[in-house]
């Protein structure tokens, strides 16, 4: 795997967690200025890192220096002492840094409502910045919560004049049923891809709608959820300023590495058996084929009975139902084999030519025990 120029990372311990795992990461532009696509939770309870970094992409137009993220705290329901905590964790890095803090943005993951330790963030800073390096894997562990292992995605394309790379890596395991309008759910998408900003919005965006909107894991909308695409225009292949051919390279690419990433989180679900495509096709419009397919992905009784390799399609009659959904007698329900790791459920409507896809998994005890203890 090889990483897109222009980008250094670290992860190490702060002693955040009480595991002792690592818990503190860093991204920083080596090269310069990171180009910035940010995408946030819809919930209306927004986590003061999710705040900062709205205001400060604003203010500074997409431009980025780096990005501090920590896990085993969210920083979410801990009013102004909650902000200030970000705050000063991003103006002391962007110091050491030599740059203004609105170029420094910060990522929190972790419980809700526990003031962020402050003191243990700032004690680190300085061994998080000597460790940087091209080794995403350390900064990929700590951003990890109750995930079990840590998601990395890449792709190398070949565009008109010369090679540029893509990777991502993102956490999430459990409250994944991301909302991003702009998913616990943290993903951080690198290229070196030379693209105008405009083309850059237009590709993520495009990435972001089949991939991780279109995943559910328990039907629980983080405070934190946060996607970023950074591109540090450090390869050799040219701009892409244009919707050609290489663009269209470029967004296929992209959404390659985002759906790997988000079928990873799936996989990795709290306590999750049994990996679940719903497709819902036969729809009038892309919008309620959407509604559709997350009203079965989300359905309990459906989730359980995959768990339990029950047949019964008569849960997915009712969440489509319920979620105001018509399903006409003519239409055509199918689920594949339910002993194998991997199910498919297809729903035919017979009412239109639209569909959409999500992606979920089962719901087993074993989800119930991790966030029974989950404090």
């Amino acid at each position: 795997m090889k990483v897109p120029k222009g980008f250094l990372f670290s992860g190490i311990s702060a002693e955040i967690k009480r595991s002792g795992k690592k818990d503190l990461g860093l991204i920083l532009g080596s090269e310069g200025y990171l180009e910035c696509a940010g995408y946030f939770t819809s919930n209306e309870v927004k986590a003061a890192p999710v705040i900062l970094d709205i205001e400060k992409l604003r203010k500074s137009q997409g431009r980025v220096k780096a990005v501090l993220v920590n896990s085993g705290n969210a920083n979410c329901f801990t009013g102004k002492k909650g902000i200030d905590s970000a705050n000063s964790s991003c103006n002391r890095l962007a110091f050491k840094l030599g740059v203004e803090d609105r170029f420094v943005l910060m990522s929190s993951t972790g419980i809700i409502g526990k003031r962020l330790p402050l003191s243990k963030i700032i004690r680190s800073l300085d061994n998080l910045i000597n460790s940087l390096s091209k080794d995403v894997y350390s900064f990929a562990e700590s951003i990890l919560t109750t995930d079990t292992v840590k998601k990395i995605s890449s792709k190398e394309i070949k565009l008109s004049k010369g090679e540029a790379r893509i990777l991502g890596t993102a956490k999430g395991s459990g409250m994944i049923y991301p909302d991003l309008k702009k998913a616990t759910l943290l993903v951080f998408i690198f290229t070196d891809v030379k693209i105008t900003r405009a083309l850059l919005n237009k590709a993520s965006k495009e990435a972001l709608e089949m991939s991780f909107n279109s995943i559910t894991v328990d039907g629980c909308t983080s405070t934190n959820d946060s996607l970023f695409f950074f591109s540090s225009n450090q390869s050799s292949s040219g701009l892409v300023n244009k919707q050609g051919r290489d663009f269209e390279i470029f967004s296929s690419a992209l959404k390659e590495v985002c759906l790997d990433l988000a079928k990873k989180i799936v996989k990795d679900g709290e306590g999750a058996g049994k990996f679940i495509t719903v497709e819902v096709k036969g729809v009038k419009n892309k919008q309620l084929a959407k509604k559709a397919a997350f009203a079965a992905a989300n359905s309990s009784l459906l989730k359980t009975a995959v768990y339990g390799e029950n047949r019964n399609t008569g849960r997915i009659i009712q969440a489509l139902g319920q979620a105001g959904v018509s399903v006409p007698p003519g239409a055509k329900i199918s689920i594949s084999g339910l002993k194998s790791k991997n199910v498919r459920i297809s729903v035919d409507l017979k009412q239109g030519n639209d569909s959409h896809i999500v992606y979920t998994s089962d719901l087993t005890p074993e989800y119930i025990r991790i966030n029974a203890e989950y404090s």
